[in-house]
């Protein structure tokens, strides 16, 4: 049973006891649709996933109402502040709750109770959220209209300001359209080492339980990206002859792309992932869909089959299909991260080798370069290094022992500005032993000592 949360009354000079309760009976809930339809602006709200009403009572009357639900999928400004990943994002979003209404009943209103019933209200938010849905959440936000609001309770109450959305409004899941209305965004943290929990490799146990696989498949794109992603792609020459194609060849390679994004090291495993999405991300991605049965109003969309890939990528051109999607990431993530590894993956045998240069903290390629070529990784991944799109000055980049040689080393240092970690094995012995002699010599700095693993 979700339990009241009462504040000693003197601590608020010219209050009463301010008691937040959870409105979970079908009596409260309706009673708060009722103001909220009454006397708020925007009228009650049908949230979507984990929601909780908030009852704020003055010496047992209500004067306030407030609403909390799912966070905002993607927001530019709020995920920069707390400094997670993608995948972080997209399987942490639980973890931020949406004050989406708030409303102080006309009968009440009177100055201070807008901030005071705020601040008794987030107060009371992380036990009420572990009672009703067994973790506690981490952050809050919210959004005022500037041409209607100036946000002062909020700002009273210890929120944040972080700056103004693009203006764009959620229709149906993961879904936006422009509204020409930017709104301030706030946030609150909920404790004060919020942003350092919700980037932590492991969450507290108090937070697990919020964390999901990523809502179906992790998509490291926002959903503001999927769509220019796609239209690149579909740029990529179709080789496939005759009329008959269902599946457009820009939405099949805007899969493939995503599952290579999310490490997929062969066809099955990219196909594997596509397979995770949820029909909310299926229906943003452009798969067609149909009706569940005639008339309903139920529509269901449906992946293509192994089949239709291998027809597409056997046929493929793979270093169009590498140079197209390497130019959208160059152009959308500017200069390459500072540590990157390279490593190549084979989709399927016959299909060829991409290989990828990777941004070692995210886990996520950064750019690729193709081949379908027997051996012909080496000669791919200098193609890439020396790719117009690659940009290595002040980068670390990691290779493994497969493309340890002179060749890629001077690309990266004297054609590129950067620098390398290179690994060397017994199946390289000169190079080992070369190593190993500079390495009993003395440091290059005295106050520093030297290390080499073999394997």
């Amino acid at each position: 049973m979700i339990q009241p949360v009462v504040y000693d009354p003197t601590t608020w000079a010219g209050f009463g006891d301010i008691t937040v309760s959870a409105a979970t009976s079908p009596k409260d809930k309706s009673a708060v649709a009722g103001w909220l339809e009454a006397e708020h602006f925007l009228g009650s709200f049908k949230p979507v996933g984990h929601s909780l009403m908030h009852i704020v009572r003055e010496d047992g009357a209500p004067v306030a109402v407030i609403q909390w639900a799912a966070c905002a999928y993607h927001l530019k400004d709020r995920d920069a502040w707390i400094n997670w990943s993608p995948l972080q994002r997209a399987k942490r979003r639980n973890l931020v709750v949406n004050n989406v209404r708030f409303l102080v009943l006309d009968s009440a209103r009177r100055p201070n109770l807008a901030s005071k019933a705020l601040a008794h209200s987030t107060r009371a938010l992380p036990d009420h959220w572990r009672d009703h849905f067994g973790y506690e959440p981490l952050l809050c936000e919210t959004f005022t209209d500037i041409e209607l609001h100036a946000g002062t309770c909020y700002k009273a109450a210890g929120w944040t300001p972080l700056g103004m959305t693009e203006g764009n409004s959620r229709q149906r899941a993961d879904f936006y359209v422009p509204n020409d209305r930017p709104k301030k965004l706030w946030v609150k943290p909920l404790r004060p080492d919020a942003r350092e929990r919700l980037c932590a490799p492991v969450l507290d146990a108090a937070h697990a339980a919020g964390e999901t696989s990523g809502k179906g498949a992790p998509l490291p794109l926002g959903s503001a990206q999927l769509l220019p992603l796609s239209e690149a792609l579909a740029a990529v020459p179709d080789p496939r002859g005759g009329k008959n194609k269902h599946w457009r060849a820009g939405l099949l390679l805007t899969l493939v792309a995503l599952g290579l994004l999310c490490g997929g090291q062969n066809l099955n495993a990219i196909l594997r992932h596509a397979a995770r999405l949820t029909q909310a991300q299926l229906r943003l991605l452009g798969v067609p869909g149909r009706r569940r049965s005639p008339g309903s109003r139920v529509w269901v969309y449906r992946l293509p089959d192994y089949e239709t890939f291998r027809r597409l990528l056997s046929r493929l051109d793979l270093d169009a299909f590498a140079r197209t999607l390497s130019g959208w990431l160059s152009a959308h993530r500017g200069v390459l991260p500072a540590h990157l590894a390279l490593d190549g993956k084979t989709v399927r045998g016959r299909l060829g080798t991409v290989v990828t240069l990777c941004d070692v903290h995210e886990k996520v390629p950064v750019a690729v370069a193709a081949t379908t070529e027997a051996g012909g990784e080496q000669a791919a991944a200098r193609v890439l290094l020396r790719s117009a799109e690659v940009t290595l000055v002040n980068a670390t980049v990691s290779l493994d022992a497969l493309y340890t040689n002179d060749e890629n080393a001077r690309i990266i240092c004297q054609e590129k500005g950067g620098d390398y970690f290179i690994s060397v094995k017994d199946n390289q012995p000169s190079v080992k032993k070369a190593l190993l002699k500079e390495l009993e010599g003395p440091p290059l700095l005295p106050a520093h000592r030297s290390r080499a693993t073999a394997k």
